[in-house]
């Protein structure tokens, strides 16, 4: 069972990311947002963007072992949970 390099969580952090930079980049671009409010706000929100991304990454160095023991068991579970479902309709087919 080959443990993927990247988790869920990683993946996900890494959407909202992109998610966030996609949309300061949108907002910049129109003309009728430079008060300096507009400003403000964008700024605030690159900050917090990049204030998750380290706390993400330092809860993850800080918990490692229990990250990886939580992502191991979080693996087994799913693929007892697939042989159940397997099984429940492999044996309604009979």
């Amino acid at each position: 069972m080959g443990r993927n390099p990247e988790g869920q969580a990683e993946k996900m952090f890494k959407k909202f990311g992109k998610n966030v930079d996609s949309f300061i980049s949108e907002l910049s671009g129109v003309k009728d947002n430079s008060s300096e409010e507009f400003k403000s706000r964008l700024e605030e929100l690159k900050r917090t963007k990049d204030t998750l991304g380290e706390k993400f990454r330092d809860f993850r160095e800080e918990n490692k072992d229990k990250w990886e023991e939580a992502q191991t068991e979080l693996e087994r579970a799913g693929q007892e949970f697939k042989k159940a479902v397997n099984n429940i309709f492999t044996s309604s087919k009979d």
